[in-house]
């Protein structure tokens, strides 16, 4: 009987090594499956982030080449408004196409849009959100919270805007205070999480 219930024992302490062990090797592959998987969403994370900063970068150097043309062209528009007087009278027509054509290709209203197009693919919903909350705003107000939001620095910002580093901290204190952020509420922190 004492040899019986040895027997039974050994067999019961094999069947649980058995069972302990397969709950092991089972419980050693759910955590490698689980590690592949995070890795997998770590890497993924990593290629989006990479991919938001380059598409920011893009539209930063959109901006500024378009910000550069339209200076350009008023360079232009401001010359040829100089000597349009000593003009012959069909010369003068032409300058006034010319100063048009001029006029038109730096409007401004086009530049928003696709900036505003281009922006909505990095930052989808960004521009509908921060109106909801703050439909008081100008389009230079937006613009000013869409560079935060692409997390550009003031010498940037003030290139973007044509103003200098002081104005775009200035409009930074107005623009806090017209969103009515407390003063533990951080300007950038806020933008960011819209």
């Amino acid at each position: 009987m004492a040899l019986r219930k040895s027997i039974l024992e050994e067999e019961e302490a094999k069947r649980l090594l058995t069972s302990n062990s397969f709950k092991l090797e089972k419980s050693v592959l759910e955590n490698q499956k689980l590690e592949a998987t995070q890795k997998m969403q770590k890497e993924r994370n990593l290629r989006l982030e990479q991919e938001v900063v380059l598409r920011n970068k893009e539209l930063v150097t959109s901006t500024l080449l378009i910000n550069k043309q339209k200076e350009i062209l008023a360079n232009i528009d401001k010359e040829t408004s100089q000597f349009s007087d000593s003009l012959q009278i069909t010369d003068r027509s032409v300058l006034k196409n010319i100063k048009r054509i001029i006029r038109t290709n730096s409007s401004i209203a086009n530049e928003w849009e696709d900036f505003k197009l281009h922006f909505d693919k990095v930052h989808p919903q960004f521009f509908e959100k921060l109106s909801e909350r703050h439909h008081t705003l100008s389009q230079h107000e937006i613009r000013h919270c869409a560079y935060i939001k692409m997390g550009l620095a003031t010498k940037e910002i003030a290139r973007l805007m044509n103003i200098n580093a002081t104005s775009v901290q200035i409009a930074r204190v107005r623009l806090k205070k017209k969103l009515k952020l407390t003063k533990e509420l951080d300007l950038i922190g806020y933008i960011l999480d819209v």
